[in-house]
């Protein structure tokens, strides 16, 4: 296949090691030459670097010598920060920019030479923007350099065997998704499975046939998992469909990384908002609950400046969001609903009498419609301690309420409950450079969350089976419900810190990055529910339900107490190379661990039977090789692609290993 890419792909293949109770998920691809697309992603797996622009390059004369204590100046074009360098006797310099937002004005001087103006824009995921300065005595004019290929143009192929699909603010907010959520900007990738959201679950994706788990989204560069962030507040989003970058694991799927504002030296804000309603969709609404769609209002806003200038700045970000929609229950269906959900309307209507005759609510006040709200908020502060030194605080946090939920479409209203979530975090990061080839970046994230689900009614469960004749279809069976929630309540608490430390040396001339880094993630969660506290009535008819004479009743009252914690590590060395020719390698080796703790009791009976230790969690080390290219067809000889090649070489070879899902050990 030949179209902007030469591609071929093979596919992808997970399995678990059956000699564990639960192992973890190894995903290994293995492609000579092929284009990779594949996916995008929410766990732990620290992005380091994200939002870290290195500008390197060298700077020459006339004769094409090297220069040395030529003055380089940065200025970022979107914070009108500067920061300089000067040469080293190769006429060389490295400039650290954190959180720059990738465009940047150059300007370079050297006495008794004309200065030199050159603007540079990052617009892929390279770990660093190469510019080649040649002075004269003549004065040069404003020049445009890109090191990445034009906006718009596609998939990123910067990185060695890297693909991924770039999206700024201003298009997400002019696309029908939700661009808080940023699980569901990942399906706007090519090679992403949606997965749509219930009243109990999130939004989420799959790539390659993978569980929703295996894929991480990550927020300025460390773990984000409740993915929601307000719309304002979002600098770039990147759905990243492959990488063999060894600073990003954890996941075997995809990853999306997204960056936050900073505030600058111009005070600046934006204001967003937003207006669905059901009554204007355009051909799926109907009458019906089961297919009116829903109306949503959201309100968001943005406002950053600085405290000191060119010193202390801040930004903040708040958005409120209330979402409204018919709820689809037994008592709201219509016939030709309750046919497709496999009863017969009169059956239906006798199910209703017979269950309003034992005095169990139907409904409750306010369940006549599902009403959901959400907050989310964000608060930034970037301390410029110096040239070399820039310290990050972020603060973030998120409530969210629906009610009601978990009614099922063949039960009543009021068996539904409500659930509330809530969460936030902090984050720290530093950023420094030593020397002028020593990068250091490190990271700290400390974050909480929780959901909270109560029933309308504490009463027990009656289940009813209900069997139809349908046309066309014949006899069907449908087990209609009233009463309370045998499911509820539901508590759960999570709580995470996540460390991430990566130091990288730039060498060769700057043809070389090497990075290495150490990762640390510890999370606990502990869920409390009372399944089954009132019990559950099961009757095999409507007759049995009008006669009182139920086949079946289950109680439980002991309540379900799980809790437990996981720790995810990571070492890895890798090296990013800049082959001249337009050939991009990315290469290392990574090391990964998962150990839990909280391990269940002992059970002899089934060790004496089936020799399965009960108390005994296996833990596991393993070891991921990895190497990328990037070819770009018609590059230029310094070893960057050229930006009107048409034609790009991707492929590589590695292994990726997404953590076992902690409920498994639960």
């Amino acid at each position: 296949m030949l179209h902007g890419d030469v591609a071929m792909r093979t596919g992808r293949r997970e399995w678990a090691r059956v000699v564990r109770p639960a192992s973890v998920a190894t995903v290994m691809r293995y492609i000579p030459i092929v284009l990779l697309a594949a996916l995008a992603v929410p766990r732990a797996a620290a992005q380091i670097g994200a939002g870290t622009d290195i500008i390197s390059g060298r700077v020459t004369g006339p004769d094409s010598q090297p220069l040395e204590g030529a003055v380089v100046v940065a200025t970022s074009v979107e914070t009108q920060l500067s920061r300089q360098r000067v040469t080293d006797r190769h006429g060389r310099f490295t400039i650290v920019f954190p959180d720059g937002g990738g465009q940047y004005r150059v300007v370079a001087r050297f006495m008794g030479m004309a200065p030199v103006e050159l603007v540079v824009r990052r617009q892929g995921d390279e770990d660093r923007l190469e510019v080649n300065i040649q002075m004269g005595s003549v004065p040069v004019s404003l020049e445009a350099v890109t090191v990445a290929t034009r906006r718009g143009a596609g998939p990123s192929t910067s990185s060695g065997g890297s693909t991924a699909q770039t999206l700024s603010p201003e298009q997400m907010t002019r696309l029908p998704i939700d661009a808080t959520d940023l699980n569901a900007v990942a399906a706007l990738a090519p090679g992403v499975l949606p997965i749509a959201a219930t009243d109990s679950t999130t939004t989420a994706f799959s790539v390659a046939g993978q569980r929703s788990t295996a894929n991480n989204v990550t927020l300025d560069g460390m773990s984000f998992g409740q993915g929601t962030v307000p719309q304002d507040a979002l600098r770039s989003t990147r759905v990243i469909t492959t990488t063999y970058d060894v600073t990003r694991g954890q996941f075997s799927g995809g990853l999306v990384t997204s960056t936050t504002k900073s505030g600058t030296n111009i005070p600046q804000g934006s204001f967003t908002t937003g207006l669905r309603d059901r009554s204007l969709a355009w051909g799926t609404a109907t009458e019906s609950p089961f297919g009116a769609g829903s109306t949503q209002n959201q309100v968001s806003g943005g406002l950053g400046g600085p405290i000191v200038p060119n010193r202390l700045f801040v930004f903040g970000a708040l958005q409120r969001r209330w979402r409204g929609q018919a709820l689809p229950s037994l008592i709201s269906a219509d016939p030709a609903a309750l046919l497709r959900l496999g009863v017969s309307p009169d059956s239906a209507a006798r199910f209703c009498a017979l269950a309003s005759a034992t005095g169990a609510p139907a409904t409750v006040a306010g369940a006549a419609d599902r009403a959901a709200e959400l907050t989310v908020a964000l608060v930034r502060l970037d301390w410029r301690m110096s040239d070399a030194h820039t310290l990050t605080l972020r603060l973030d946090g998120r409530s969210e309420s629906q009610e009601p939920t978990r009614v099922s479409p063949l039960a009543f209203p009021a068996t539904g409950g409500t659930r509330s979530d809530g969460g936030g975090g902090v984050l720290a990061a530093l950023a420094s450079s030593f020397g002028g080839s020593f990068i250091n970046e490190l990271r700290g994230y400390v974050a909480t969350s929780r959901r909270d689900v109560t029933p309308f009614l504490s009463l027990p469960v009656a289940r009813v089976d209900v069997a139809s004749q349908l046309p066309d279809v014949g006899q069907a069976i449908a087990t209609l419900a009233f009463g309370g929630n045998g499911a509820l309540p539901q508590h759960i608490r999570t709580r995470s810190i996540e460390v991430s430390d990566e130091v990288s040396w730039l060498l060769g001339g700057g043809a070389h990055r090497l990075k290495l880094g150490i990762y640390v993630n510890a999370t606990r969660g502990e869920e409390t529910e009372m399944p089954n506290q009132f019990g559950t009535f099961e009757y095999p008819s409507l007759g049995a339900l009008a006669s009182d004479s139920p086949a079946v009743f289950t109680r439980s009252r002991v309540p379900l107490a799980q809790a437990g914690t996981v720790w995810n590590e990571a070492l890895y060395l890798g090296d990013s190379w800049r082959v001249p020719g337009g050939v991009r390698l990315t290469y290392g080796v990574r090391l990964e661990a998962t150990r839990f703790g909280d391990a269940p009791a002992y059970n002899g009976a089934l060790d004496s039977l089936f020799g399965v230790r009960t108390d005994r969690i296996p833990d596991e080390v393993q070891l991921l090789p990895r190497l990328g290219f990037t070819w770009g067809l018609g590059a230029g000889r310094d070893g960057g692609v050229d930006a009107s090649a048409a034609t790009y070489l991707r492929g590589g070879i590695g292994e990726f290993r997404s953590p076992p899902p902690t409920f498994l050990y639960s």
